[in-house]
């Protein structure tokens, strides 16, 4: 009889370990089963929702490569010590910006002062090889309209032209 009252114990003390135990099971599996969807579904939807922000971007640059002239911005003398030279050398530039959206103008005016940081930052880590021949000013060119691009948020710059470019 005893022998029965210590095993009726021991299933109770079972059954409610094995309560606390189902907690704990849910808990170990289920949180990071759930926490391992939520990742999945968000990796998913940045990766659907990426696309359409590339086709969006491709679109922009196709409708700005129209054969239409478009507006210029104009940043005159530029003018730095390229690299390697010690400041015994100087290059001044003068550079235009070719946009389509007129309200890219407003907002190169108002960072003028970081669209100036930007080019003298590129200018004066060339050395004058670097910007001797005319592909090179073409990378150079290209460089600039992409650090140009990064800076603005109301469009982008089509092309960057030379107005003026004395190595002395």
């Amino acid at each position: 009889m005893a022998d029965d009252d210590k095993k009726k114990e021991g299933e109770e003390t079972e059954e409610k370990k094995s309560g606390g135990g189902a907690m704990k099971m849910v808990l170990m599996i289920g949180l990071p089963l759930m926490l391992f969807q939520a990742g999945i579904a968000y990796f998913l939807i940045s990766k659907i929702a990426q696309p359409q922000q590339a086709v969006a971007d491709v679109a922009e640059e196709e409708q700005d490569d129209s054969g239409e002239p478009g507006l210029l911005y104009m940043v005159p003398d530029v003018i730095v010590n390229p690299a390697g030279t010690q400041g015994i050398r100087f290059l001044n530039i003068t550079l235009a910006l070719e946009f389509t959206n007129p309200d890219v103008e407003k907002e190169l005016t108002e960072k003028e002062v970081q669209l100036r940081d930007v080019l003298i930052g590129i200018l004066v880590s060339k050395t004058l090889e670097d910007i001797d021949s005319s592909e090179e000013k073409d990378m150079l060119k290209e460089e600039i309209r992409e650090k140009v691009n990064g800076l603005l948020k109301s469009g982008k710059i089509r092309k960057v032209y030379f107005s003026n470019f004395v190595m002395q």
